[in-house]
């Protein structure tokens, strides 16, 4: 099949337009539960559109690499991706570091932290045959215990 420009540029551009308005919504984390799917599954499209829109715009991209106009903004941009990715591994990751410490500390803690009541989140985790034996076991520990992951133990609290 052969894709005509007629049909891959349209969509392009509108893909890019919602990928690039969600990214900016996520930046300011505002309405982030609704976009970080859509920008995934868009970003993904866009992806696959550029390269349809790269393979038939070939020749002239071509002509702009023989006259060095793609050297500086590839040059640019590495260098910028780099330090963020530098920038980013220097600061950690704050939410992955909290989510580690709550599946290492005792439950009885981490369901304090949930939802406030330690009582009322095993009583939720029992009615979905979630035992705990031992309140001062990790998340980790009642998950590989019950079969289950420690994602899906805190979403049964959160609800």
């Amino acid at each position: 099949m052969k894709l005509k420009k007629e049909f891959v540029t349209p969509y392009l551009v509108f893909i890019f337009l919602i990928v690039g308005a969600t990214g900016v919504l996520m930046f300011f984390h505002l309405l982030d539960d609704y976009t970080k799917v859509v920008h995934e599954f868009l970003g993904i499209c866009f992806v696959l559109f550029a390269i349809f829109h790269i393979r038939m715009n070939w020749s002239s991209i071509k002509n702009y690499a023989k006259k060095k106009q793609l050297l500086l903004p590839s040059i640019a941009i590495l260098i910028i991706s780099i330090a963020f990715i530098v920038g980013g591994k220097m600061h950690g990751n704050l939410e992955h570091d909290i989510l580690e410490k709550v599946l290492r500390s005792p439950v009885s803690d981490s369901f304090k932290l949930l939802n406030g009541d330690y009582q009322q989140a095993e009583e939720i985790l029992k009615k979905n045959n979630v035992i705990i034996d031992d309140p001062s076991k990790s998340l980790e520990e009642i998950s590989i215990q019950n079969k289950k992951s420690p994602e899906e133990i805190v979403e049964l609290i959160l609800k």
